[in-house]
């Protein structure tokens, strides 16, 4: 699978490669090179989203920006999501480590979420318990989704300059 003519969207809807499934404790990685899924872990509790990267972007810890597909139903990997950004949540670490959180634009249940607080508490909450336990760190803050979009169109910024 070749993911290099995947564009990241915009900052108002990205496309997010999927690499891990909701439900799933299995956390997978795409290598680029060989063009498979790599089995990193299996983690302890599964993802509460689908979770992948945006392609074509460069973020502070110089990776693709990570993000969390929140849906109503679960996205398998290799699947690219177009999604409304509605958040972020940042880890604490020497180089802060973001997590883009999104709607996909095609989930009906999800249409009118404009905001990651907009979300049931019990989402949000299993969202950052997760993150905690998966990243092996402690949530610095959580960015409503215009802080969100301007870390996204930073990102696909970044890349551009890099590329050139």
């Amino acid at each position: 699978m070749d993911i290099s003519k995947i564009g990241s969207g915009n900052k108002d809807l990205v496309n997010v490669f999927v690499e891990s499934v909701k439900g799933s404790k299995s956390h997978y990685r795409y290598d680029r090179k060989t063009g498979v899924f790599v089995l990193k872990k299996i983690l302890e509790i599964p993802f509460p989203g689908s979770y992948g990267f945006i392609p074509r972007t460069h973020h502070i810890d110089a990776r693709p920006m990570d993000a969390m597909i929140i849906s109503s139903d679960p996205i398998n990997k290799g699947i690219v999501v177009q999604g409304k950004p509605i958040g972020m949540i940042r880890l604490r670490a020497d180089i802060p480590d973001d997590v883009l959180v999104v709607v996909p634009a095609a989930d009906m249940v999800f249409e009118k979420t404009k905001d990651f607080s907009a979300l049931d508490v019990d989402i949000q909450n299993s969202l950052k318990a997760f993150l905690e336990l998966f990243k092996e760190l402690k949530i610095e803050a959580v960015f409503d989704s215009e802080r969100a979009k301007r870390a996204v169109a930073r990102s696909i910024e970044l890349y551009r300059k890099m590329v050139r």
